[in-house]
């Protein structure tokens, strides 16, 4: 008996991340997001996905590696080595390398929009992010600040993360 109730405490405590500031089981577990050129969502038109932290090309495991994503950092392909460190991710300011100077901002997201550089003005404004009314977990991504069907540039299919998102949008050439 004894032993049962402590298999059950240390499952609940270690195994679910329960108490003592570990992170949940939901919070280790990440979906898949891919990226499609239009709405229709065909598995074989992907032009890349993430999955797991690794961009890679098309829609499956065997895709060339753009780049790794791990926290708030964007490494060139199949690395985190300081080395092929290209952008980090600060709040919602997308900078090169590791720089800490504003002129070293490529991007900023602020709210569902993505500016060029250090803006926020609507001139800058390069994307507009819209989750889809018809779709649940889909995200339209329009150029500027449009939100008309024929201005959409990329679909994605999941639920990214700001770095993740940053990542798809820099494989698929659009930053």
């Amino acid at each position: 008996m004894i032993y049962r109730l402590s298999c059950l405490l240390a499952f609940t405590m270690f195994g679910f991340g329960v108490g003592f500031g570990l992170p949940s089981l939901s919070a280790q577990t990440q979906t898949p997001t891919y990226a499609y050129p239009t709405s229709q969502l065909r598995w074989n038109e992907a032009l890349c996905h993430i999955e797991r932290g690794v961009v890679r090309l098309g829609n499956d495991w065997r895709g060339e590696v753009s780049y790794t994503v791990n926290r708030n950092r964007i490494y060139l392909g199949y690395s985190t080595s300081t080395f092929d460190l290209a952008f980090t991710l600060r709040d919602n300011k997308l900078y090169i390398g590791d720089s800490y100077f504003t002129d070293a901002i490529s991007y900023s997201l602020n709210e569902n929009k993505i500016y060029v550089g250090d803006s926020n003005f609507p001139l800058d404004i390069a994307y507009t992010i819209v989750p889809d009314r018809n779709l649940p977990g889909v995200i339209n991504i329009f150029r500027d600040n449009s939100i008309s069907p024929f201005d959409i540039v990329t679909v994605l299919q999941g639920d990214p993360n700001p770095t993740e998102l940053f990542a798809l949008l820099l494989t698929m050439g659009l930053l």
